[in-house]
């Protein structure tokens, strides 16, 4: 008697262990199932503020650039085109680029809103170059538009030296304009 009332309470125990451990393992999948669903909810939400962040900051630059080209004048002032100018120069130097020629040309706008300041910019580069000079211009802080981009192979020098045949220069003439946006009175 004494013996099957143990072998009840061992199996009772092991019956309520059994028990124990399934809801509990039931429960600790269900917890583990809902922080799931928070971490990818989380990591949603922190892509879309991440992007967010990164519209800012773009929204911010073009805004920079917006209020720095506000003016109340009718045409650009001498001082901001040889501003322009000397920057074109300095950017040109920072990638060894010779200048065959720089020079404004003032347009007259047909766009009461807008002052368009032309300039022609001659260079002696290698498309590496090139694409490093428009890279960085694309960064001025100014609303610029390239007119036209007019590329041509330079004529080979009997005189020159190997290293500077491979890498083949050209002449490369670009037209571009820089735009001030009038401001409303």
């Amino acid at each position: 008697m004494i013996k099957q009332r143990y072998l009840l309470l061992l199996f009772v125990m092991i019956l309520s262990t059994l028990c124990f451990f399934y809801f509990s393992t039931n429960s600790v999948k269900t917890k583990i199932s809902k922080i799931e669903q928070y971490d990818e909810a989380i990591k949603e939400d922190q892509e879309k503020l991440n992007s967010a962040k990164v519209l800012n900051d773009q929204l911010q630059g073009v805004s920079k650039v917006i209020k720095k080209s506000m003016t109340n004048e009718t045409e650009f002032a001498i001082n901001e085109v040889n501003t322009f100018v000397q920057k074109l120069a300095a950017l040109t130097d920072k990638y060894k680029i010779s200048i065959d020629s720089v020079y404004p040309k003032v347009v007259a706008s047909d766009k009461s809103y807008l002052v368009e300041q032309e300039y022609t910019l001659s260079v002696a580069c290698t498309f590496v170059q090139m694409g490093q000079f428009l890279s960085e211009l694309e960064s001025f802080d100014h609303i610029i538009k390239i007119n036209t981009l007019d590329v041509r192979p330079m004529k080979e020098d009997k005189n020159s030296s190997f290293e500077e045949i491979i890498e083949t220069r050209y002449k490369v003439t670009f037209e571009l304009s820089v735009f001030m946006i009038i401001k409303e009175a």
